[in-house]
């Protein structure tokens, strides 16, 4: 007989018991309340150095006088942490209400309360899907025991929906099942309690607690590896009730793989998190921006989603942030970020910095560059000038047509000619353009563009401007 089951199949996709609470301390998809401002600091806190923030206090740091062009880019435009966080992180990724991550994906860097607490954050909270976890975020998992036998890690769990009855593939039955990290043996259909236990640390103090039990009839598939524990008639809410409380999985991505396990040499790659302090090579956001790890391919797609990668630079000023940062905590967003002591200011450490699969042409770099950062305005709805950025016609829109502003009737791009390219003068901001420089940021002011983003245009022009 065919198996009738519910369309829906409920994927738990975070272990961690309360997962809403969580989301919400991150400011994910819930309203905020605003502080009442204060003239002096609560009780027990103070200013330090003449600071607004009263975090940690903080010491001036040596300046950096080498001759490394992006140093020097990043030492000046991005003093501070409070700089890169404001005129980097803000900009790319957080920058709107409700999207990106501004009040809707985990993590929420639209503040820099949130922007600091990513520093020892869990990664993968809020996966969208268990293909886009990555192994070094998997956590230990939590444990099964089933009466009389020992405990074992739980890989990942999924919940089929249905009617029970016979099917010629027991991995479909409808049901709780739960994939091991280690084979538990057992008849193929009992009734029995399996208990779930999670390691807690209380004040210093681990302790394993049994935190859900279930009773129902198991039937265990391959070598014991797969148990499927039945959940028919009034099991079925008890069951939706255990995954709404979170069970942790080893193996949240499928891949046989355990993140939070050591290897067969005993290498332990995780867990890891957003932001490792003293390690920027091994911080999860790091790895979402380059597209890599340590020579792994990070799952999902490159952050920032809808703006320009970082340049140099400002990739520069992220690495050296998070290696500076101490590992005990308490940090201070106005300290100024040590260039001087980084290990990236010199040249034959910045491959770090490189990010995977950038190119430089029309579609790769020079689009989507303009869109991020002139689209606001120079959108098919929001083109009061009649000049569109965003789009495919956009291509036909610049290559070759002049400007409505210039009096000297200077093509937008002129290709093969970067001095004659209107649009590359009036981003840097030539003394021969007409108004002001471009462009301009609604919550900055007019911004300009890095040296990297302007050097690459100024490259594309240079090459004949070309259209792939």
């Amino acid at each position: 007989m065919k198996l009738k089951r519910a369309s829906e199949k409920l994927t738990l996709l975070s272990g961690c018991l309360c997962l809403s609470a969580l989301l919400a301390a991150a400011g994910c998809g819930s309203k905020t309340k605003e502080s009442e401002p204060f003239d002096e600091p609560p009780s027990g806190l103070d200013w330090s150095n003449g600071s607004t923030s009263f975090l940690a206090e903080w010491e001036p740091v040596e300046p950096y006088t080498g001759d490394d062009p992006a140093t020097l880019e990043a030492q000046d435009r991005l003093a501070t942490g409070a700089d890169l966080h404001a005129k980097v992180i803000l900009r790319s990724c957080g920058p709107l209400s409700g999207v990106c991550h501004n009040k809707k994906e985990y993590p929420d860097l639209h503040t820099t309360y949130n922007f600091l607490s990513a520093i020892g954050a869990p990664c993968n909270v809020q996966p969208g899907s268990y293909e886009g976890v990555f192994d070094r975020c998997e956590r230990p998992g939590d444990r099964v025991a089933f009466e009389g036998g020992p405990e074992v890690e739980i890989g990942w769990i999924e919940f089929v929906s249905g009617e029970e009855e016979e099917t010629d593939d027991p991995k479909l039955m409808p049901g709780l099942h739960i994939h091991l990290a280690d084979a538990v043996s057992g008849d193929r259909n009992r009734e029995m309690t399996v208990r779930f236990i999670r390691t807690f640390v209380d004040n210093g103090e681990v302790q394993d607690i049994s935190f859900a039990s279930l009773r129902t009839r198991f039937t265990f598939l391959d070598g014991g590896k797969h148990v499927v524990a039945r959940a028919r008639y009034n099991l079925e809410k008890q069951v939706r009730d255990l995954l709404q409380v979170g069970i942790e999985q080893g193996d949240l991505n499928r891949n046989g793989i355990f993140g939070a396990r050591p290897d067969k040499d005993g290498n332990v790659r995780g867990p890891i998190s957003l932001i490792v302090p003293g390690d920027p090579e091994s911080s999860y956001l790091v790895g979402r921006l380059r597209g890599k790890m340590h020579d792994e391919v990070v799952p999902g797609t490159r952050m920032p989603l809808a703006n320009p990668p970082f340049s140099t630079a400002e990739m520069l000023a992220l690495f050296c942030f998070i290696e500076g940062l101490p590992p005990s905590g308490g940090v201070n967003l106005d300290a100024p970020i040590d260039y001087a002591s980084c290990s990236y200011n010199r040249a034959e450490n910045q491959e770090a910095l490189a990010i995977e699969g950038v190119g430089k042409g029309w579609l790769e770099r020079i689009s989507p560059m303009l869109e991020s950062n002139c689209g606001g305005c120079h959108s098919k709805e929001l083109a009061s000038s009649g000049l569109v950025l965003v789009g495919p016609g956009s291509y036909d829109a610049i290559v070759n047509k002049a400007s409505e502003q210039d009096l000297m009737g200077r093509p937008l791009i002129a290709p093969g000619d970067p001095e004659g390219s209107y649009l590359l003068l009036k981003l840097k901001g030539d003394p021969s353009i007409q108004g002001l420089q471009m462009p301009v940021d609604p919550l900055l002011g007019v911004r300009t563009l890095g040296e990297a983003e302007l050097q690459d245009l100024e490259e594309w022009i240079a090459m004949g401007a070309p259209p792939s």
